[in-house]
């Protein structure tokens, strides 16, 4: 409880008004009042903790100023408690309806004064208590409304990421997810195929360029003035604008914007892997054409080959059998001379065949090839 309680006590007796004071003044702060209307004109400029009020006032009785005050939001919540000299039940309704919180019986006893101000301060203290509690809740749910519809922009721009296929794409979207966090600034991507500056003022402008190369290089997460920078890999992205005058958004921020910015240079570093494996496979794909290229030229050539050694061996043949007239040889020449021929020809076909099933393994070979190539 901030401050010495405080009490306004209101009764037209100055003797009650006196003792009063002498009960109270050892726990509290004291406030007099002859009449409700004297207490009004207080009411203008300060604000108590309890009011002690009479019932039989001048003008406007007690329980008629009870009812303003419970009217009234900036007095409702403050504790009354009557003071009367009539202990009737009709007395203590009056003061039930009028919104009091409790009654006390003149004459009194500086004890039940004592109680009642110590029941008052157990209200006010309760009621504070209840107010830090709602407004501490109210704080905390405004806080996760707002982080859950930080999360959710950082949530749906993630979910877009998986689908963007090229580095314009992404650092548009990136500046795009600043926008909705009411951000500026500049996203520099870094990929084999070159490095792209972009922010909405244009693309590769010269200062945004020279200032990022500077930043890039110092540390994962650098700030200076109003700008942070987060660093990676393939990805730098500089922020213009912290909003450091709210430090709980601003840290916020902070995380939202390293998450996107490490989920940016994975999906980088995805694109450019994929390029790389395309790049590979195109390779042996070529590869594979000119295998098979290889392989039907030395098909064709083992088949042009096969013809030809087939017709000079049946050439052969037929000019030996004609010279050996010729010569004339004996009968036994002739036959060892034929039967090295035939030997040799048997020989010859045996080659051609055993080419035939190089020629067979080759086609198949070719066959697997062109199922590659058409995967």
């Amino acid at each position: 409880m901030s401050g010495p309680f405080k009490v306004f006590v209101v009764d037209d007796d100055p003797i009650i008004l006196d003792i009063m004071c002498s009960i109270l003044e050892a726990d509290c702060t004291v406030s007099t009042f002859a009449s409700a209307e004297d207490c009004q004109a207080t009411l203008a400029w300060d604000k108590p903790d309890m009011f002690l009020l009479d019932v039989g006032l001048p003008g406007m009785d007690g329980y008629a100023f009870c009812r303003q005050l419970k009217d009234d939001g900036a007095f409702s919540r403050i504790p009354v408690t009557f003071v009367s000299s009539h202990d009737t039940i009709d007395a203590r309704v009056l003061g039930y309806d009028a919104g009091g919180e409790d009654f006390i019986v003149k004459p009194f006893e500086p004890a039940e004064v004592l109680r009642k101000l110590r029941v008052a301060q157990q209200i006010v203290k309760n009621q504070r208590s209840l107010e830090e509690q709602v407004e501490a809740a109210e704080y905390l749910s405004s806080l996760v409304m707002a982080s859950a519809d930080e999360t959710g922009i950082l949530v749906q721009f993630m979910s877009k990421l998986i689908a963007w296929e090229n580095t314009e794409e992404i650092a548009t979207g990136l500046l795009e997810l600043l926008q909705r966090y009411r951000l500026d600034g500049v996203v520099q991507t870094r990929m084999a195929q070159g490095v792209h500056t972009l922010s909405a003022a244009g693309a590769n402008l010269p200062l945004e360029v020279s200032v990022i190369d500077h930043v890039r290089s110092q540390g994962r997460i650098f700030e200076f003035r109003k700008r942070s920078v987060h660093n990676f890999e393939r990805i730098t992205l500089m922020v213009n604008n912290l909003p450091l005058e709210d430090p709980e958004y601003c840290g916020r921020l902070r995380d939202h914007l390293s998450v996107a910015a490490q989920g940016v240079d994975s999906r980088l570093k995805a694109i450019e892997t994929d390029e790389a494996n395309r790049r590979s496979q195109a390779g042996i794909l070529l590869a594979l054409e000119s295998v098979s290229d290889t392989i039907m030229s030395l098909h064709e050539a083992h088949q042009r080959d096969s013809a030809e050694s087939s017709a000079l061996m049946m050439q052969l043949q037929e000019t030996l059998v004609n010279s050996f007239f010729r010569l004339g040889l004996t009968e036994g020449q002739e036959t060892f001379l034929q039967n090295m021929v035939g030997d040799f020809t048997k020989r010859m076909a045996e080659v051609v065949e055993r080419g035939a099933e190089a020629q067979a393994t080759m086609q198949s070979l070719n066959d697997r090839l062109g199922q590659l190539r058409n995967q």
